[in-house]
């Protein structure tokens, strides 16, 4: 008989950003870093020494009663043993540590056992399913008599000293009790010394550049929402109007499910060893992957920052970036990075994690059934820097599943022998909403046309590199670099034109919007052949027109589609500054 305990954290970015602040944020995602990790500093580690436990988290053991992970990343462990009794002491020492820590976050687990592993794994991930419906208490409990704290509307307790040396810089220095999270995290701040040292920050930073940069921790003293004082020189006035805006990005990886299937069956007549070692071989491997890829976008926005900068900086300051990491576990990141590189991060994430991704996977030597790499999809949203963080991030989620519908759109959602191309949706908003996404671009990207049309303002959502797959499936005007190319062939008065034709539509005028478009044609002149060129790839039909039918299923409605607000928004947070410099080589990474 084989057991198996699982556990998961879940809706962990709803935990991070609950209390509204960023230090509050960053101490919390930095906490959470260090809960499951194969380190000796993780709290899961801590947990195994003082229950006396033997187990592989650290080092390899032989030992018959040891404890085996096959998992323990991103907030979930999945461990298994010959004995149940060791699991069992675990699950009771790390649950109690769990909510003692973290009493108001989200968690499952399960202790199940089967004729193999992969029985008692089955079995395990059948009764997390359950638990997560189960009705749980978090403590301490709120009576209604109780005092709340305003931010988040729990309980409050009184801060600790700890606490209060960290909430002296804080804007709140006149609240002396907050809920009994965010007085952890607080305590947290002051004793890890965040402001100097975060773990989790080094994870998003490339090796050769660890000590010599910094990320803000106060968005209003300390986060640059524009270039050098150059460049802000040159500031057009829409991309002045953008100066206090920011992104959040949220990206996630796309044929996790498709990949785990695979390597199951690979899997299957093997020894219960070489089981559990490849899935621990796997885990590892997919973080080091998103590791990888976080260091090679963040080296990309540092070598472009440093382009725009270089001739005002002392080379004896540490340089600030104009990015925040908040998450990086498993497959997915979340950051808040300068508005006009949020999308070009983005891309650069989703690129490098393909790539190493694919270099990760040949490493495991397992035949996974011709899945050779992973992709990731993501949001982009724009939002000014005041705007509540949960709000932001609940529509961020949003628009990364807007981008994973688009992705799934390549091969259908039942298939579960291709992983399907990397997209991003990107939206955004001038005022804080609690609105859900859709019905956002429903009162926002719609318009009502004369005729009781209706007209999508934007697509939303586009596939970061063209491929002969989606030229195959008819859906190249859905990709990124087709975007750029009409915004490129754009002058600035066919841009202003653009601009005047998403303000006759907004009062469903079709007809002067067409106009201004076919008047600007006629006056492109040298540009014109360019711009019909990148109009045309923007168009299903491949026609020179800047509207079309809606070609998908969902919208089969007769509806009527542009691309005008994507190209833009586009616009609007286009960088100041192209960077020219090489990339670094990847080992420095």
């Amino acid at each position: 008989m084989t057991y198996a305990y699982l556990f998961e954290a879940k809706s962990i970015q709803q935990y991070l950003f609950s209390s509204g602040k960023l230090k509050d944020v960053i101490s919390a995602s930095e906490r959470l870093d260090r809960l499951i990790d194969n380190d000796h500093t993780s709290v899961l580690s801590h947990v195994l020494k003082q229950a006396n436990l033997t187990s592989d988290l650290l080092e390899s053991t032989d030992e018959k009663d040891a404890i085996h992970f096959l998992r323990c990343k991103g907030g979930a462990f999945y461990a298994t043993c010959s004995e149940e009794l060791p699991l069992k002491a675990l699950r009771s020492l790390w649950t109690l540590t769990v909510t003692q820590l973290f009493p108001s976050m989200v968690f499952t687990d399960a202790l199940t056992q089967g004729d193999s592993l992969q029985q008692a794994i089955d079995s395990g991930h059948k009764s997390l399913a359950a638990d997560r419906n189960a009705p749980k208490l978090s403590l301490p409990y709120a009576p209604s008599i109780a005092a709340r704290y305003p931010r988040t509307g729990k309980a409050a307790v009184p801060l600790s000293k700890l606490a209060i040396a960290a909430t002296g810089s804080f804007d709140d220095k006149e609240i002396n009790s907050v809920d009994i999270d965010t007085e952890r995290h607080r305590q947290a701040y002051q004793s890890f010394n965040l402001r100097e040292d975060a773990a989790l920050q080094d994870r998003f930073t490339p090796m050769h550049l660890q000590g010599q940069i910094k990320y803000p921790i106060d968005f209003e003293k300390e986060f640059k929402f524009e270039g050098s004082a150059k460049a802000k020189q040159s500031l057009s006035k829409q991309q002045s109007e953008a100066i206090k805006d920011m992104a959040l990005i949220h990206v996630d990886g796309n044929g996790l499910g498709i990949l785990l299937m695979k390597l199951k069956t690979a899997l299957q007549d093997h020894d219960e060893q070489s089981y559990r070692q490849a899935f621990r071989r796997f885990s590892d491997a997919l973080n080091k992957a998103t590791v990888t890829a976080a260091r090679e976008a963040t080296l990309w926005l540092y070598e472009h920052v440093l382009s725009e900068e270089s001739s005002e900086l002392n080379s004896k300051d540490k340089f600030t970036l104009p990015m925040r990491p908040i998450v990086l576990g498993g497959d997915d990141i979340t950051l808040f990075c300068r508005a006009d590189l949020a999308m070009q991060y983005a891309r650069t994430f989703c690129i490098a994690f393909k790539k190493s991704s694919a270099d990760e996977l040949k490493n495991l030597n397992v035949d996974l059934g011709g899945i050779d790499h992973l992709t990731a999809s993501g949001g982009v949203l724009f939002h000014k820097a005041s705007h509540p963080f949960i709000q932001s991030h609940d529509l961020a989620e949003k628009l990364c599943s807007k981008a994973k519908v688009l992705t799934k759109s390549l091969f259908g959602l039942n298939n579960t022998d291709k992983v399907g191309p990397a997209a991003l949706a990107f939206y955004r908003v001038s005022n804080a909403t609690k609105q859900d996404l859709n019905v956002l671009l429903e009162q926002g990207e719609t318009v009502s046309l004369d005729d009781q049309q209706k007209l999508h303002l934007g697509q939303g959502a586009y596939f970061v590199e063209n491929d002969s797959n989606i030229n195959g499936k008819g859906l190249s005007h859905q990709v990124l670099a087709n975007l750029d190319n009409l915004m490129d062939a754009s002058s600035k008065p066919q841009m202003s034109r653009f601009r005047q034709m998403a303000t006759e539509l907004s009062e469903g005028n079709l007809v002067e919007a067409n106009r201004i478009f076919h008047r600007g044609l006629s006056l492109a002149e040298r540009e014109a052949h360019v711009l019909n060129e990148a109009l045309s790839t923007l168009n299903p039909t491949q026609q020179i027109d800047w509207y079309w039918k809606n070609p998908s299923q969902e919208n089969s409605d007769g509806h009527l589609t542009t691309m005008l607000k994507d190209l833009l928004i586009l616009d609007h947070y286009k960088p100041l500054v192209i960077s020219q410099q090489p990339a670094a080589k990847e080992a420095a990474l």
